[in-house]
């Protein structure tokens, strides 16, 4: 499936807009702040069902207006299926001073549950911000697995809510044993939850970030995975540790995974690249996890995903631009820019594209 046309109405600073896109590649360019960020946001909100800027509704909500909507038509160029009709209406919680759930999911005009709603189509988007994916937290590279993962497997997005649930409770549980206000017996049921649910999680995991050695990409990296592996013996071994301290020291909430250049692992003492890469390394390593993510989810799914590309051409030069391009031939993009020659770059190494410029389209009145 593709996305035909995307439509925004009183999402962020858009009034009422609507774009019809290329079933290859289309190019959004204009200044900064003009919108393009918006356009990405609103694709993969109707996508995935979330943000990747905010978890706030409000502040997808036109200010002044007491509900948005997203919507987008899919088609299925290459056979007689009808037309499929996307839309998310998110509100601030009341409308017409009446309560509503702040986010509904419709396709073809039925009401849908998320979980029924999603994955009529797939989409990886990069953006500026994942840069923070080499060089971040912890927490931010979980948080890129948790994401891909959940959108496939239900199972696993379960899991991880029984987990992270079970945490904070085994958690509260340890520091109770350690003021001496419980007994450590009542650990045993949460132990056996984070157990169950953690093994699961990391065998997921080990899966996906394994399945990155098959991916082809213009440069050669590497990941390792580094768990904190979560097992019957470990949890015996750091009992006494864990209640010493207050909380759990082992589990998927601690894992970790590094991305080295393929050069670099034949050394003796290979270094990642978050700490010697430069910075179009770093860029380009970040857009080698995301095309991982879409490949996996391409081989899951069993269809082409939407790749979203936000000013990917910054920091890149001539050479790794013309590499990046090569990576969109056989599946529909989107590619932002708030640089003017950026359609004469696109038109060096591609073929079949469309471009909107967004200062044309605001000056029309067709923005704001």
């Amino acid at each position: 499936m593709k996305i035909k046309r995307i439509v925004l109405n009183n999402f962020r600073n858009y009034q009422l807009s609507a774009y019809d896109l290329n079933e290859s590649t289309t190019l959004l360019y204009g200044p900064n702040a003009i919108g393009k960020t918006s356009i990405v946001e609103a694709i993969h909100l109707i996508s995935t069902g979330d943000s990747f800027r905010s978890s706030k509704i409000d502040e997808m909500v036109n200010f002044g207006s007491e509900l948005s909507r997203v919507s987008c038509k899919l088609v299925e160029l290459d056979s007689n299926q009808d037309d499929e009709n996307l839309e998310i209406l998110l509100n601030r919680g009341m409308v017409q001073g009446r309560k509503t759930q702040k986010r509904l999911y419709t396709l073809n005009g039925a009401k849908k549950r998320k979980r029924d709603f999603i994955g009529k189509f797939y989409s990886v988007v990069f953006r500026p911000e994942d840069m923070r994916l080499i060089e971040g937290s912890k927490t931010r590279r979980r948080k890129f697995i948790d994401e891909a993962l959940i959108t496939l497997d239900w199972q696993y997005a379960r899991s991880l809510k029984m987990y992270e649930e079970a945490l904070v409770k085994r958690n509260k549980l340890l520091w109770q044993i350690k003021e001496k206000l419980v007994p450590k017996t009542t650990l045993k049921y949460w132990n056996m939850t984070v157990l169950k649910h953690g093994e699961y999680l990391q065998k997921k995991r080990q899966e996906f970030l394994e399945y990155f050695k098959e991916v082809e990409f213009p440069l050669l990296f590497r990941v390792e995975y580094v768990p904190s592996i979560i097992s019957e013996d470990r949890q015996e071994e750091y009992g006494f540790k864990e209640i010493a301290v207050g909380h759990s020291l082992i589990g998927p909430h601690k894992d970790d995974f590094l991305v080295y250049l393929d050069e670099s692992i034949k050394e003796k003492n290979p270094h990642d690249i978050a700490t010697y890469g430069s910075r179009g390394q770093q860029r380009m390593a970040v857009l080698w996890l995301k095309i991982c993510q879409l490949h996996y989810i391409e081989k899951q799914s069993a269809q082409k995903a939407l790749l979203l590309l936000d000013d990917i051409l910054s920091e890149l030069d001539e050479g790794m631009i013309e590499r990046v391009l090569g990576l969109l031939n056989g599946r529909q993009s989107i590619i932002t820019s708030a640089d003017n020659d950026a359609r004469e770059q696109l038109e060096r190494y591609i073929s079949d594209f469309s471009s909107i410029n967004l200062s044309e389209e605001m000056n029309n009145g067709t923005k704001f």
